[in-house]
């Protein structure tokens, strides 16, 4: 600003003590101003995660829904040729079982009958694989999709056909009967942030 005095224009500015603090006040300011958009694009990266581990959910337990309800009483033969059951379980992690429902909407001559297998990879990841043949199938060959990334705990229980809980299948009363098949499947998932997801399906009859 300028101003007269005595006739003379002299030019006022900001003394250094103004500068410094106008510089202070920026420096406050501008350190609130980021704290907040880092609070908020972190809050929304978490409600990203949320989202996209709900939907994981979800669709996998649609996949299960599906599968389950085509499983099928059909063993098979492992790599080393030994006969596995139908429907295979220790109950924790893995849940491995002949599925009648591979569509074939291109109209290919081939069998609509897949070996499928829920399993925890190396990774806490829950996995679905799937086989184009039955009896061989190594892991190495399996088509795989991840479901749900960095699951905490997944177990499976069965039902059978005389309303008893199983926590493996086949049950150990089943003896040699490889094609025994439950009344239903219950699955409990662990899944961060959610806790613990509870479904029961039931199979064809």
């Amino acid at each position: 600003m300028k101003v007269l005095r005595n006739n003379v224009r002299v030019s006022s500015g900001f003394t250094l003590i103004e500068v410094v603090i106008a510089l202070a006040v920026f420096a406050v300011v501008g350190t609130l101003a980021f704290s907040g958009l880092n609070a908020i694009l972190k809050w929304q990266a978490n409600l990203n995660n949320q989202t996209n581990q709900l939907q994981a959910v979800q669709l996998t337990l649609k996949y299960l829904e599906r599968d389950i309800n085509q499983i099928m009483s059909r063993t098979t033969r492992d790599q080393f040729g030994d006969s596995q059951p139908a429907l295979l379980s220790d109950g924790e992690n893995e849940l491995n079982f002949t599925y009648s429902g591979w569509r074939n909407p291109t109209g290919l001559s081939r069998s609509n009958i897949q070996r499928i297998l829920y399993r925890i990879d190396d990774n806490n990841n829950l996995v679905r694989n799937s086989w184009n043949r039955l009896d061989g199938a190594i892991i190495e060959d399996a088509r795989e999709v991840i479901l749900i990334k960095e699951i905490e705990n997944i177990q499976w229980e069965f039902i059978d056909t005389n309303s008893n809980d199983q926590d493996q299948w086949p049950p150990l009363t089943a003896e040699a009967n490889t094609t025994l098949m439950p009344r239903a499947i219950a699955v409990n998932l662990n899944v961060s942030p959610f806790g613990e997801i509870n479904r029961i399906f039931t199979l064809p009859q």
